[in-house]
């Protein structure tokens, strides 16, 4: 443990010092990215974000009348995306875009079969996007990819995760949004909503699911699945008003059962289906400096528990949320607080005993530092009638869960060159497991980027110490057109 803090001590110091790293890499050729802006659905979903230049999405939106007053508001305080600069690109198709990525991914403390050569992954995306005179747009993408590990290695892997990781096929994004009057807007379809501010510990954001498969490769903004959603935002002077309707039930995608990061037998428990509509709403007001988001939503439990009837059934019982998140910027410094209060949670322990649950989220930004931002957040999940039963869940919950996140990025060579570093642990005493990561992403060429890194997961409970020998390197080259 010690030797793993040292090493992400020592790669802390070495992206803090920004000129060395030039000298280093001087003669790299410089080429721009390009960065979208976000507008007057702060904080609301992929394309919304309560402040302008901390962004958590990569979408557009539609609505431009609050942009010019979020941009004053937060003017060169953006995120670790943000500092791209805009890249040219010939479109084949007007408004067709796409990018295809392979990746490879080298476990060197793996157990058979999950060891050395692990992944190679061919992935494409394609995305179609279309505006029209009157302001409304339409927007929809995909995603497909083979792992050709499951082909090329002569190993035994399970038939659960043959299925659910060999390969995919999955419309994400698709829908349509535009103004119906000049201060109510719509958004219709497959589609993010991100409610709150970290970029890596969970508290409000509990809208869209998440893939899982692959813990702690990437961060939260690229796992989000999205859902078939109809959402309306109501602007009144500094206020937002959205109220939201939940059309599709989508849970959380989970290692498949016999892979790497869940190495037990499949227990062939069917999980129940759901096709009812919940609800949310979100209200938010932006303020010179300052804002704050209030939240409900009805939603059905994401993790969900083990129901004994006829037969165990996965189910995913209803739940009740109410939050709020505040972000207050100082100079260099974005401070960020998160609250949420659940009710209706069921364990598979605990048979039909209902619990209450309150999570609170503190951290803060710092972008002083020139072309590079440094976060902290903790969080800590509060279980109000805890019971004894729960030890035995098959990852052991106590009464108090803390998780602790530290982030650093910079950028060089004219934001051609980003080197990250992101450690997180849980535990009161940061000794009950968490994963660090540390990988840099260069751009090759136009449109051509590299992305190289490591994983390292840390044992420390029983969750942990059963993957804490899944540690890889990783490299991904992609080429957007």
């Amino acid at each position: 443990m010690k030797v793993r803090l040292a090493l992400g001590g020592l790669l802390l110091s070495s992206l803090l010092c920004a000129e060395s790293i030039d000298e280093a890499l001087d003669g790299f050729d410089d080429v721009a990215v390009e960065v979208e802006h976000k507008s007057k659905n702060t904080s609301e979903d992929t394309s919304e974000d309560v402040m302008d230049g901390f962004d958590d999405s990569s979408e557009e939106i539609s609505a431009e009348n609050n942009e010019q007053k979020s941009e004053a508001l937060l003017e060169g305080f953006d995120d670790e995306n943000s500092t791209e600069v805009s890249e040219e690109k010939t479109e084949l198709i007007a408004g067709f875009t796409g990018k295809i990525t392979e990746q490879l991914a080298y476990s060197y403390n793996g157990k058979k079969p999950h060891n050395n050569l692990t992944s190679i992954k061919s992935s494409l995306f394609l995305d179609y996007e279309h505006k029209f005179e009157n302001g409304w747009r339409v927007k929809t993408n995909a995603k497909a990819y083979y792992d050709a590990i499951y082909d090329v290695r002569d190993e035994k892997y399970s038939r659960d995760e043959l299925d659910e990781q060999r390969s995919e096929i999955e419309l994400f994004d698709a829908y349509v949004e535009g103004s119906i009057t000049e201060n109510l807007d719509m958004k219709l379809g497959r589609q993010v909503v991100v409610w709150g501010r970290s970029d890596t510990i969970r508290i409000t954001d509990v809208l869209n699911p998440l893939d899982n498969r692959r813990p702690g490769m990437v961060d939260i903004e690229d796992l989000r699945l999205p859902v078939n959603m109809a959402k309306f935002d109501f602007f009144w002077g500094d206020w937002r008003v959205t109220p939201i309707a939940i059309l599709e039930n989508r849970f959380s995608k989970n290692p498949a059962f016999g892979s790497a990061f869940n190495p037990v037998p499949n227990p062939h428990i069917d999980e129940k289906k759901y096709s009812d509509i919940n609800y949310a709403l979100s209200v938010g007001g932006e303020f010179s400096g300052w804002d704050v988001n209030f939240y409900a939503a009805r939603i059905r439990d994401d993790a969900g528990y083990v129901k004994f009837s006829t037969k165990p059934t996965y189910t995913h019982d209803k739940v009740s949320m109410l939050g709020t998140a505040l972000n207050v910027l100082s100079g260099s410094w974005l401070f960020k607080a998160e609250l949420a209060y659940f009710n209706g949670l069921k364990y598979t322990t605990t048979l039909n005993e209902n619990f209450k649950r309150t999570d609170i989220l503190l951290g803060a930004e710092y972008k002083g530092i020139a072309d590079a931002l440094i976060s902290y957040d903790i969080s800590l999940r509060h279980l109000n009638n805890y019971d004894t039963r729960l030890l035995n869940e098959r990852n052991p919950l106590e009464k108090d869960t803390y998780q602790h996140a530290f982030r650093v990025s910079s950028d060089f060579m004219n934001a051609t060159l980003t080197a990250n570093y992101l450690i997180s642990l849980f535990g009161k005493k940061l000794d009950e497991g968490g994963f660090q990561r540390a990988w840099v992403k260069y751009e090759l060429g136009e449109g051509i980027n590299m992305n190289v890194g490591l994983v390292d997961y840390i044992g420390g409970s029983k969750l942990f110490d059963s993957v804490r020998d899944n540690d890889m390197v990783f490299v991904d080259i992609s080429y957007s057109f």
